[in-house]
């Protein structure tokens, strides 16, 4: 058997012979089977693919969170001002607003054993940012719900610091 088709381009020509003999639709058991496959497969392939997205989102979230803290300690070291003004000014700029995030700013003194502790001494900043994830489908929550994310950055100051008095921090509106 030829299958024969003409249009404007000319004439498509396929042999069906391929075909003959078989009986190309499924059979009632046949159907069963699909569904039972469909039923056992599409939740395992929903989970791998909501997990995937929410994988990323983590990521994503850690990352934002990383930049955050980095850009709070710069803002530390360069005294920027007080630690509440650098906690608020590290969350408008990292657009953290509404998430929760705890901004802690900490100076330590950078010691040297060998020389003790001279005028002047170099201080360290550290700023440490924590939040809760926030689920991006909330399809896999009891999963993901409730995980803590935090982020540690140590800078050291370049000058002796006037504004950035003691420590504290805050957590953004």
């Amino acid at each position: 058997m030829v299958w024969q088709r003409t249009h404007d381009l000319g004439t498509a020509v396929v042999d069906m012979s391929i075909f003959e003999g078989r009986d190309m639709r499924l059979r009632d058991g046949q159907r069963g089977a699909v569904l039972v496959e469909m039923a056992v497969v599409a939740p395992i392939l929903l989970v791998l693919v909501f997990g995937i997205m929410e994988s990323g989102w983590f990521f994503t979230q850690q990352v934002e969170l990383n930049n955050a803290s980095r850009e709070g300690a710069r803002l530390a070291v360069v005294d920027y001002g007080p630690a509440a003004v650098i906690a608020a000014e590290t969350c408008a700029r990292a657009a953290l607003s509404g998430s929760g995030a705890t901004v802690t700013v900490t100076r330590s003194a950078v010691l040297d054993p060998e020389v003790g502790d001279p005028p002047g001494t170099p201080e360290s900043i550290t700023v440490t940012m924590a939040k809760n994830y926030s689920s991006l489908t909330g399809f896999l929550d009891p999963i993901f719900d409730g995980l803590a994310m935090s982020s540690t950055v140590e800078m050291r100051t370049e000058r002796p610091l006037e504004d950035l008095t003691a420590d504290g921090g805050g957590t953004c509106p």
